[in-house]
């Protein structure tokens, strides 16, 4: 199944996490190239996961949506990348295999349904500047929309397909940060602020990651 544009009125996300650290900068063995090996991404701001997605076989990666009863919730999963020629769109297929999943956002002031959305993050990022990590409007999915489905959503790299932290639309700032990429993946949130952090009430799920593409 394949997603298309998602309107959300809502800002894009900080953290939402006190006492946070910057990424470090781990550079890509090839630029313009996305690695899928579960190595190569770094679940951050995270609890109760390890810090890297787990082998999958019948995808790239994967990892179970912890349980909000023990304190788990994940916020950002992401791979160092950057840019040698000026990328034109970026694609993510996946899975999310569920049973009877009761989904919970992290922020008491956000709203379900839960959501994942593609980001991307400049090199040297200080999580302060607000134009250090930008998301992709046109890419997003509910949690609990389309369970046990495949899902493709895919994104321009336009200046009017994405916001930067504090949710505003910058066609001056924008070029500079896609020729900056450090980073890009996924991060999971509400419907307001998209990296503050999902966690499971009851049931069980497992996001997996099947294809994830910057052309």
């Amino acid at each position: 199944m394949k997603i298309g544009s998602i309107a959300i009125a809502s800002m894009s996300c900080l953290i939402g996490c006190a006492f946070v650290t910057p990424p470090p900068n781990i550079r890509p063995q090839e630029a313009n190239v996305v690695s899928l090996a579960p190595q190569n991404w770094y679940i951050y701001y995270s609890a109760g996961l390890p810090p890297s997605p787990n082998a999958e076989s019948e995808g790239a990666w994967s990892f179970d949506i912890p349980s909000s009863q023990t304190g788990g919730h994940v916020n950002y999963v992401q791979t160092p990348f950057n840019v040698a020629t000026t990328p034109h769109d970026v694609s993510a297929t996946f899975r999310v295999e569920s049973n009877a999943p009761q989904y919970e956002v992290l922020d008491s002031s956000d709203i379900l349904p839960a959501t994942i959305h593609i980001f991307f993050e400049q090199q040297g990022d200080d999580l302060v500047n607000p134009n250090g990590r930008w998301w992709a409007q046109a890419g997003g999915y509910n949690l609990g929309s389309h369970e046990n489905q495949t899902v493709t959503f895919s994104v321009s790299f336009t200046a009017d397909q994405w916001t930067n932290v504090d949710g505003q639309f910058s066609p001056q700032e924008f070029p500079a940060a896609l020729q900056n990429i450090g980073w890009i993946g996924l991060s999971f949130g509400g419907q307001y602020f998209w990296g503050h952090g999902v966690a499971l009430g009851s049931g069980n799920a497992k996001f997996v990651l099947i294809d994830f593409q910057v052309k």
